[in-house]
């Protein structure tokens, strides 16, 4: 070490440089304080061993002056006196860290440095760590504001103001597992969200950012629940570790609140009500949370509800049932219920309310979606050219038509018609009838291709083995195919009430007054034509030009 000596009497000052000096240390001479200040702000050594009384400046000015420039750090300070008076002794031990009686027993000088050192050894280590521990709280506060950046950005995506629904996220902190999301679709229907990631603090909410991004994506892409939930856990599955999960449930309510489709995965049970608070159902969770089970095992299917217009549904997370008060008891189940029943109004403040009641210091995040069916949805006042006008009829999608045609080689493939449903799977207007409107395409393209292009008859199939035979055929006679073609023609009205006009032709002759029989039959066969009679509001046959059109009503 580097030890700075402050020492008038010579002799002394030599002894004391000659016994740390065989011990390995560095030494600086001072004859007086002023020196041993000056020789400080040079050398800055690691010790002072400083007599107290010497001309000019004595040691113990000297040592405040020192003291007074350290700045935070510590330099050992150890007076050397002949002062046998308790009260300066005292007064020297405000200032320096040490002393040592005249005459010095170098002995216990060496242990008293010895000591000293290994306590500068660790103020040093201390400094070290709390330099590199600000480093690293800086480094956080700047993570911790660009994720609080990124999250209010993706947040304020979300849409608050859906007629019939209400929120509530009561957060312990910022940065919480808790999420609660809406996206008003173009009808005035609607997609919420809400759930819970596995623990609490950031790691909990980083979850939320892609969550946030791909529901919005998907909702105006006029998803099904089903496909969006099935995205979301693809995406949580990829980027959370196995020991995080999000518990959600997901839902799509229509603009008449007259229905409910819903998907839940491992949040507590919702309820819905009817007239007088009646709890006419409980809604429990029926899937795994996402990001859990890989997308072969996971399970997209949902559930529908029929609403009335006197019902209402409150949606929670486990942080409201879970609340503990100071004795540990939770608010349970029972006592969410209770609340539920008597309640006068909202159901939201009538939960929370009961809540701060049962403990006012919360210990988890809370969040409650309300939904009330007798609100209608409404279009967003600032999509006002995007929705119905009266005077007119016209709606905020355009009319779309759509022309496809097959040769044989595209009537070879294996699902001709899978691009059509891809991209019908899509349009707003289509998701709900999606089941209607693939059958009776499927069943219109079937028999142009079967009777028209292929020539067959049904007939066959009243034969033995007539069905086997039967499509045994109509693989050979399309592998073998050199000439036709089947066209499919598709048109979306742009004007109240929405319909879908189908147009089938095809290259031969399948459409014969033999095969126009719309009446419904005990045969085995010959049924897809009735079921295409029967949902649609219109079907008409071309004779001349081997043409069916089909009018379906998309409306209901």
């Amino acid at each position: 070490m580097e030890i700075l000596v402050a020492e008038d009497e010579a002799y002394c000052r030599k002894r004391l440089v000659m016994e740390l000096e065989d011990v390995g240390h560095v030494c600086h001479v001072a004859e007086n304080g002023a020196v041993a200040l000056e020789l400080w702000r040079e050398n800055k050594p690691d010790m002072i061993l400083m007599d107290l009384l010497m001309p000019v400046m004595d040691g113990l000015a000297a040592s405040k002056a020192i003291k007074k420039e350290q700045a935070g750090v510590h330099v050992p300070l150890i007076f050397l006196t002949a002062l046998s008076d308790e009260e300066e002794l005292a007064q020297s031990l405000e200032v320096g860290d040490d002393f040592l009686v005249k005459p010095i027993n170098f002995n216990i000088l060496r242990a008293k440095i010895k000591a000293h050192e290994r306590i500068l050894i660790l103020n040093r280590q201390v400094l070290l760590q709390n330099k590199e521990l600000e480093y690293f709280r800086s480094r956080v506060h700047q993570e911790y504001d660009m994720t609080r950046h990124l999250m209010e950005a993706s947040q304020k995506s979300s849409d608050r103001n859906v007629p019939g629904i209400d929120t509530r996220c009561t957060a312990v902190s910022f940065f919480n597992g808790d999420l609660v999301l809406l996206y008003e679709k173009w009808d005035g229907g609607a997609y919420f969200l809400i759930g819970d990631f596995t623990g609490h603090g950031l790691a909990a909410s980083v979850g939320s950012i892609p969550v946030t991004q791909a529901f919005r994506t998907m909702s105006k892409r006029n998803l099904s629940v089903g496909e969006i939930v099935r995205e979301l856990n693809l995406i949580l599955k990829r980027l959370l570790p196995d020991t995080m999960f999000f518990c959600a449930t997901a839902g799509e309510i229509n603009q008449a609140r007259s229905r409910i489709e819903l998907w839940c995965g491992g949040l507590p049970d919702a309820y819905l009500l009817g007239e007088r608070n009646q709890i006419h159902r409980v809604i429990k969770s029926t899937h795994m949370p996402l990001g859990v089970m890989e997308d072969k095992e996971f399970e997209a299917d949902t559930e529908i509800v029929p609403l009335t217009e006197a019902d209402r549904l409150i949606f929670t997370t486990d942080g409201v049932t879970e609340c503990a008060n100071a004795e540990g008891d939770m608010f349970g189940e029972e006592s969410l219920v209770k609340a539920l029943r008597h309640s006068k109004g909202s159901l939201i403040s009538t939960v929370l309310q009961a809540i701060y009641e049962f403990n006012s210091a919360l210990q988890d995040d809370l969040s409650l979606i309300e939904i009330t069916c007798s609100e209608k949805g409404i279009a967003p006042d600032d999509a006002e050219e995007e929705i119905s006008h009266e005077d007119d009829g016209v709606i905020g999608i355009p009319a779309i038509s759509m022309q496809f045609e097959w040769q044989p080689p595209q009537l070879k493939s294996g699902d001709p018609l899978m691009i059509v449903r891809q991209w019908l799977n899509r349009h707003m207007a289509i998701r709900e009838n999606k089941e209607v409107v693939f059958m009776v395409i499927s069943e219109l393209f079937n028999n142009a291709l079967e009777h028209g292009v292929l020539g067959l008859s049904s007939e066959r199939k009243n034969e033995d083995n007539g069905f086997e035979n039967y499509y045994q055929l109509r693989q050979e006679s399309l592998q073998s195919l050199k000439d036709g073609w089947v066209r499919l023609g598709l048109r979306i009205s742009s004007r109240l009430p929405i319909n879908l006009t189908i147009e089938v032709t095809d290259s031969g002759q399948g459409i014969s007054p033999g095969n126009l029989d719309l009446e419904d039959n005990d045969d085995t066969f010959g049924r897809g034509l009735p079921m295409v009679n029967a949902v649609c509001q219109q079907l008409e046959f071309n004779i001349d030009n081997w043409q069916v059109r089909a009018v379906i009503d998309l409306n209901h």
